[in-house]
């Protein structure tokens, strides 16, 4: 990258309504949008819109060249696909683990409630840990 790239994301049917504020602009948004209307002049005035109709030229004339524009476009597309698919797999898998250790977390809170209201009760160690599947050490902690 360079001090000297910007990058601008324009959707030119909403650019149309405000056209006409900034005449470099325009032109590269009209030579986008429509290449063959460019007239020379413009083309004369701005180096970069200049090199750029070139490589247009040069891609539509040759076949070759058309498919590897395509296929860099395609190539581009999957690269982007691609890493969506493994966000929203690792997303949903993120989700499944969470709701998983949920589950055993609120499944341990209960045991320790119940060990606790089952000791209150005076009933011994190693009933609680036959009905709660705590360990011994689990439950004298909680004495």
């Amino acid at each position: 990258m360079t001090k000297k790239l910007d990058i601008a994301i324009i959707e030119i049917p909403k650019y149309r309504r405000y056209a006409g504020r900034n005449k470099k602009l325009d032109t590269w948004v009209k030579f986008i949008d429509k290449p063959e209307e460019i007239v020379m002049r413009e083309v004369e005035e701005n180096e970069g819109l200049k090199e750029a109709q070139e490589l247009l030229e040069q891609i539509s004339l040759d076949e070759h060249e058309q498919e590897l524009a395509f296929k860099r476009e395609l190539y581009e597309m999957d690269k982007k696909a691609i890493k969506a698919a493994g966000y929203y797999e690792g997303l949903e898998e993120g989700i499944q683990q969470g709701i998983k250790e949920g589950i055993q977390q609120g499944e341990k809170e209960k045991a320790i409630k119940i060990a606790k209201n089952l000791l209150k009760q005076n009933i011994s160690i190693e009933i609680v840990v036959k009905c709660t599947g705590l360990t011994k050490e689990e439950i004298e902690k909680l004495k």
